[in-house]
């Protein structure tokens, strides 16, 4: 299912479908900016050229490596963790089309735990680290609510959001920067 089909869905009253959890940003207004530290920093530094990333480097005014789109997915181990294999598929289909993928994880506690699980995942789309649930909360997304994915454009506007099943993470993004990467 599309993401955007996933948000009318959310807006409509369908008692046997569960709507998404929507983000306090609406879509076509500015998304929050943010600088996150990477976990899994060699992925980082392939993605941006550094160990941290902010989304004003990829979209925004004058973004400094601009991206066509980014696809943000909020997750943490327990709700999303099992799309991670699925959203480096994603980075996969994506790369050269001038998309960027970006995880980050809500997760809290030690690094070390949430470092040794994305090793052996050998994830390759930067993973960054949400400790404080400060962005989070600036996108107004709650643990009840993740997974969550968000595409925002080049602006820096948010173009679509949904909570794909794994499975149909990659056909769901991929339909959605189609219209971002003509």
């Amino acid at each position: 299912m599309m993401l955007t089909a996933l948000l009318s869905a959310a807006l409509t009253t369908i008692p046997a479908v569960a709507a998404p959890a929507l983000p306090s940003v609406d879509l076509g207004e500015p998304v929050p900016l943010f600088l996150l530290p990477a976990i899994n920093e060699d992925a980082a530094v392939r993605a941006v050229a550094r160990t941290q990333v902010e989304l004003a480097d990829l979209v925004g005014v004058s973004p400094r490596m601009p991206a066509k789109a980014v696809v943000l997915y909020f997750f943490d181990r327990n709700h999303g963790g099992d799309g991670i294999d699925e959203l480096g598929r994603v980075q996969k289909q994506m790369q050269g089309k001038g998309v960027q993928v970006l995880a980050i994880s809500a997760d809290t506690g030690e690094l070390g735990p949430l470092a040794s699980w994305l090793d052996k995942q050998k994830v390759q789309v930067p993973v960054l680290r949400d400790e404080y649930g400060v962005v989070c909360s600036r996108y107004g997304i709650a643990d009840a609510s993740l997974p969550l994915t968000l595409v925002v454009e080049s602006s820096g506007r948010l173009f679509a959001v949904g909570q794909p099943a794994p499975a149909e993470l990659e056909a769901s993004v991929a339909a959605e920067v189609a219209p971002l990467i003509k």
